[in-house]
């Protein structure tokens, strides 16, 4: 069930980036992320009040809340930035590069979290890199 799960979510960010570029056409990369953040908002309070309704529970601990809202932070500024190059390159170039934020992920969760290294890690970075020069090339 969680590759079906990790499927959806691909398939979806796969067709977001079609999505932003068609609404780009026709607006500047502020006014599409105004409306997308807004209607992120909507969508997650219909979220919250299903949650509410089926019973699962919501602590907002301190901790939690301090790193969701310095994601609130991050994630529609990075978005705005992404709509930006988006506006100004080709949408397989911007979203392939974008694409590889694991890498990222990847250094903090080691620096920050103490997350192993493993040789197949390292390898996969290494090919990942590879590719993404063979593709914008």
């Amino acid at each position: 069930m969680l590759y079906v799960i990790i499927f959806a979510v691909t398939f979806i960010w796969g067709i977001n980036g079609v999505i932003d570029r068609q609404a780009l056409i026709k607006g500047h990369p502020v006014e599409i992320n105004l409306i997308v953040t807004l209607t992120m908002t909507v969508v997650a309070f219909i979220y919250f009040a299903l949650a509410k309704m089926w019973g699962i529970p919501m602590q907002f601990s301190k901790s939690s809340m301090t790193f969701a809202v310095s994601n609130g932070i991050l994630i529609p500024t990075a978005y705005l930035i992404y709509l930006y190059a988006l506006s100004r390159g080709s949408l397989t170039t911007v979203v392939s590069i974008t694409a590889t934020y694991p890498i990222i992920t990847f250094l903090f969760a080691v620096l920050l979290l103490n997350e192993p290294v493993s040789f197949n890690k390292i390898v996969g970075i290494i090919m990942v890199v590879a590719g993404l020069y063979i593709f914008v090339r």
